[in-house]
């Protein structure tokens, strides 16, 4: 029997913290098993050093900056020093376990951007870590008809990000004006998971429709077949995508 597209409910993100670190806050136990790869997500506000050097294991963390957001530094036990310029990402792949530590590069300097948290496959989380740095540049950009996709990694409508990523995830920012649609292909068996940073839109799947508003957060996935996803936005619309193969 043919397994359908399931879909979560529709979870709206509150929101943490204090004058020098906020953050909307996404949990994987939210989405009914749908948000596999992802573990979570911040999408956050910081001003200072806030967390110090600290360590992961057997998972990804991945630090993508908006373009708002002033440049963050870098430094972690595998010898890596490096600037994540505004616009770009950097992917800790932590496995057998690495130290890092990410801080503004200037005092009192604005950060904004996402913290994803990815899982590791259970055969390879005890290799060694390693890091991919895709700079803004890289990154391949559509924009026609009141669309704008930013292919951050993976691939969108036969535009592809080439840089290869340990795995294979698809990480989409888009910006659509209202009365625009946008269409994308989810992968058979992937999960897919939607974060609306602003406006409103309606997403249409074969599970159904679903209108979602500024902060909302939804999950979907695990269809035998390859699902269109449809989206429509109500008023100008920022949303990120993000998908990929769960992890059992």
């Amino acid at each position: 029997m043919t397994s359908e597209l399931k879909q979560s409910r529709i979870v709206k993100l509150a929101q943490t913290g204090n004058a020098s670190f906020s953050a909307f806050r996404a949990n994987r136990n939210d989405y009914a098993g749908l948000s596999s790869p992802i573990m979570g997500f911040d999408h956050f506000r910081l001003s200072s050093d806030v967390f110090g050097p600290h360590q992961h294991r057997h998972m990804s963390a991945v630090s993508y900056l908006f373009d708002d957001s002033a440049p963050y530094h870098n430094q972690d036990s595998m010898g890596e020093d490096l600037t994540i310029s505004t616009g770009s990402l950097l992917w800790t792949w932590a496995g057998s376990g690495v130290t890092h530590h990410e801080f503004p590069e200037e005092p009192n300097a604005k950060i904004h951007g996402l913290q994803l948290f990815l899982e590791i496959p259970a055969e390879t989380r005890n290799l060694p870590p390693k890091s991919i740095l895709i700079p803004v540049e890289k990154m391949p950009v559509s924009e026609a008809g009141g669309i704008k996709v930013k292919v951050v990694m993976g691939s969108t409508n036969g535009l592809i990000n080439p840089i290869k990523t340990p795995e294979d995830i698809t990480f989409l920012d888009i910006k659509i004006e209202a009365g625009k649609n946008f269409k994308h292909l989810l992968p058979s068996n992937w999960n897919g998971t939607v974060y609306l940073l602003s406006g409103g839109m309606e997403i249409e799947t074969s599970a159904g429709k679903s209108l979602m508003n500024t902060n909302d957060t939804l999950a979907f996935g695990s269809a035998d077949d390859q699902s269109e996803i449809v989206f429509k936005a109500g008023s100008d619309s920022h949303l990120l995508f993000i998908s990929g193969h769960p992890v059992a």
